[in-house]
């Protein structure tokens, strides 16, 4: 996997500039195995929280308690435990280490927004992400992201305070560390850029997956495109939504990539573009059409 050669090689060398490789590489591993036990036992807790994320009741919103049932049923998955955002804004996201401890929350503004079959789609996209183990995927992502971005703010540390290089016996060996530092510089500078890189490259490639899923669960692959260009064009922004946890979502909280933008802003954003998502999910209406007739 890139991001964890990556991971290693920033590890390696911000070691061996400190005259000691396995230092770098096991800071990097300790940081990480820090990051990674809080995220999986209190990630979904944490990431529920601090969206204002309630459990729904389910007198209150009975249909959105039958259209996760159904899909739950459709995927055969556990049922998830329920949440709504009290926001205007239209959105959705699933969060857990597994599907038995899995949750959907979406906001009071899309139950408002969609029509029945529309909130199935989403619903099924949802879903088709805790199937995947996309919600643990993208938590790992995020701790090897961090530990990277952490390994490298050390190093820059180090390198201000001077505490960076061993003694050198010798001019051979005073050379190659110059050329370790050079390396262990070039790294800190692109590392947490080409982290960042795959880690959305990544997202995007999971949200096609989840948007094919969807179309698999409910048969209908319309429903979502119809979806997702309503949501797409919810101008009332989800205030609680910040970068830490932008991917989580069915569309980007932050901004909307429609695809129109140049190549290095959609190299940069965690969704693919709602309006090649749409596209492909009306050409699969298609094939579902068939396998009706």
């Amino acid at each position: 996997m890139l991001i964890t050669a990556l991971f290693v090689a920033v590890g390696y060398f911000i070691g061996a500039a400190y005259a000691n490789p396995f230092i770098g590489i096991f800071f990097a591993f300790a940081v990480s195995l820090v990051m990674a036990l809080t995220s999986y036992f209190a990630g979904d807790s944490i990431v529920l929280g601090l969206m204002g994320a309630e459990e729904a009741d389910r007198a209150e919103y009975p249909q959105l308690y039958n259209v996760v049932e159904e899909m739950k049923i459709a995927s055969g998955l556990p049922m998830p435990k329920v949440y709504v955002i009290h926001s205007a804004a239209s959105n959705a996201f699933a969060t857990g280490r597994n599907p038995k401890n899995a949750s959907i929350a979406v906001t009071t503004g899309i139950l408002e927004l969609l029509k029945r079959d529309e909130l199935q789609a989403v619903i099924g996209h949802e879903m088709s992400h805790i199937r995947n183990y996309d919600t643990l995927y993208a938590v790992i992502m995020g701790i090897m992201v961090g530990a990277i971005a952490i390994a490298c703010d050390s190093f820059w540390r180090m390198l201000r305070w001077g505490r960076l290089g061993g003694r050198s016996r010798g001019r051979g060996a005073g050379q190659a560390q110059a050329v370790i530092l050079l390396i262990a510089i070039i790294l800190a500078i692109l590392a947490p850029i080409a982290a960042k890189i795959i880690q959305f490259a990544m997202s995007r490639r999971r949200e096609y997956l989840a948007d094919n899923g969807s179309a698999e669960l409910t048969r209908n692959p319309e429903a979502l495109a119809s979806a997702l260009e309503k949501i797409a064009g919810d101008p009332d922004p989800l205030d609680v939504a910040n970068r830490g946890v932008q991917h989580l979502f069915i569309i980007n909280p932050l901004h909307t990539y429609s695809g129109d933008t140049q190549w290095l802003v959609g190299l940069f954003s965690t969704h693919p573009p709602v309006m090649e998502r749409v596209r492909i999910l009306k050409g699969l209406a298609h094939t579902y059409i068939k396998d009706k007739s």
